[in-house]
């Protein structure tokens, strides 16, 4: 049975950087999450929030050039990466996932397994690009405990409060998330909760529990992270053939 180590090695080259380009920016790259390769290697899916914090990139105009483009980025070799052009086919705000269609040659694409035989205890493995660039977009792989599968909370006590977010989950119904003992940071967003012996991917990391501010997620991390099932994710590929 593979080890995490091998497991690390295999998973690697299907995850991926997501965000902008446009050739007048400084940076002309920049980074918004994680997203990993799935199904015929053309498609990756990431959060919805990522998706939504790209906007409308790559809408009208040349790309890069009258707007920024939505790219991934694919590992091309030892500190080396490639970009694509891609656009978003489906962004399931409800579940916070996103998928998106990538051009060129297929790549790499990880296996999405039913997360329904995930129990409370078992431990899995999440990998991504915390920090963005500050660690120079190096991909880091953290063990996870499932600490607690738990119905997803509204995030605020008053109807005032309530965010748009929170309102569509609460028309969508009970929604289940993984509650995992782990530390996820700004730039996890998106990338794959996976077995640690198979590699095959059973969430999607979709945040950190924040004490206070999104800076205090840097020096006072909480431990507490939440991952989609990834139920979700196979119900989003199946609608896209």
């Amino acid at each position: 049975m593979a080890q995490l180590p091998d497991t690390v090695e295999r998973v690697k080259p299907s995850v991926v950087l997501v965000g902008t380009y446009r050739a007048t920016d400084t940076p002309r790259f920049r980074y918004v999450g994680t997203g990993f390769v799935v199904g015929d290697g053309l498609r990756v899916v990431t959060n919805a929030h990522v998706a939504s914090a790209i906007g409308a990139a790559g809408a009208a105009g040349a790309p890069g050039i009258d707007g920024p483009a939505l790219v991934v980025q694919l590992r091309a070799g030892a500190g080396l990466w490639a970009m694509r052009q891609a656009r978003v086919l489906e962004t399931v705000p409800e579940h916070d996932l996103a998928l998106l269609q990538m051009e060129g040659p297929a790549a790499a694409a990880l296996k999405v397994q039913a997360s329904e035989p995930v129990r409370e205890g078992d431990d899995l493995a999440f990998m991504g690009f915390p920090i963005g660039g500050l660690l120079g977009f190096s991909s880091v792989t953290h063990r996870a405990t499932v600490s607690s599968i738990t119905t997803m909370a509204l995030p605020s006590p008053t109807g005032q409060q309530l965010s748009e977010r929170a309102i569509r989950s609460l028309r969508a119904g009970p929604f289940q998330v993984f509650q995992l003992d782990a530390t996820a940071y700004p730039g996890n967003s998106g990338g794959p909760l996976f077995d640690p012996r198979s590699g095959a991917v059973v969430g999607v990391i979709n945040m950190v529990l924040i004490k206070s501010t999104r800076e205090a997620a840097m020096s006072q991390p909480s431990g507490i992270s939440y991952a989609i099932p990834s139920r979700y994710v196979l119900e989003l590929m199946a609608r896209h053939p």
